[in-house]
């Protein structure tokens, strides 16, 4: 029988598969390497996701985001002008100045009224803007005027608005996963040279409707004459 070194590898006897001893060292090191590699490019990915959202957050500053009023779109009453509440749409103005396009993903909208919070909407529209241009949002609403009259005990002063819009970068077709939380915080005056419009609309309209009640009421009063003949 020839003699020597044992040959290094697969060995088979009687059918079945032996490993020899250095194939079997060989195994750990293989998969410490595999888990050294795993965490290498779990390190690189993060990494790479924070300088991404490094970047976002840097073009979205950029951006304007601004205030861009209120329209009083009708007045809802209880009795006679007593204000139930007050149907108005409230405006977001976003401009791109960066030189990618950008997303409104969504926003969450606050009402105050005399720093009393009494709604809190959502715009849940997808808004793509390319750069240099700008696009102006509506959100609308119905505040519960009479609800804080009568907490109050008077007409309140001060319309308070607070927003979270969710912003993110657009790349070709892609939505970078980074949406940044822009705030945008207002007080304005409440809008009552729009409101007193419908106020006084419908005190013409109760007016109108009193004088028609009226005149039925002396129709109605006077005795019916019947003509010899007819």
């Amino acid at each position: 029988m020839r003699r020597g070194t044992p040959r290094i590898g697969r060995q088979y006897s009687a059918g079945v598969l032996v490993l020899s001893s250095e194939n079997c060292d060989t195994v750990p090191s293989m998969a410490k390497h595999a888990i050294v590699m795993g965490l290498a490019v779990m390190l690189v990915t993060s990494c790479a996701t924070v300088q991404q959202n490094i970047d976002a957050r840097t073009y979205l500053a950029k951006c304007r985001y601004e205030y861009a009023g209120v329209k009083v779109t009708g007045v809802r009453f209880s009795t006679g002008i007593l204000i139930d509440s007050v149907d108005l749409d409230a405006n977001v103005k976003v401009t791109n100045t960066t030189d990618r396009d950008v997303a409104l993903d969504h926003a969450d909208v606050s009402f105050f009224l005399d720093s009393n919070r009494v709604l809190d909407a959502a715009h849940k529209r997808f808004i793509r803007i390319a750069p240099a241009a700008a696009s102006t949002e509506t959100i609308a609403v119905g505040l519960p005027f009479g609800g804080i009259v009568k907490s109050l005990g008077h007409r309140p002063e001060k319309l308070g608005i607070k927003a979270k819009l969710w912003v993110t970068l657009l790349v070709g077709k892609d939505t970078w996963e980074t949406p940044i939380v822009i705030p945008l915080d207002v007080e304005v005056a409440v809008p009552y040279d729009q409101i007193d419009v419908y106020v006084a609309q419908r005190k013409k309209q109760l007016a109108d409707e009193a004088a028609s009640s009226a005149r039925k009421a002396v129709e109605n009063a006077l005795p019916s004459v019947k003509l010899p003949g007819l």
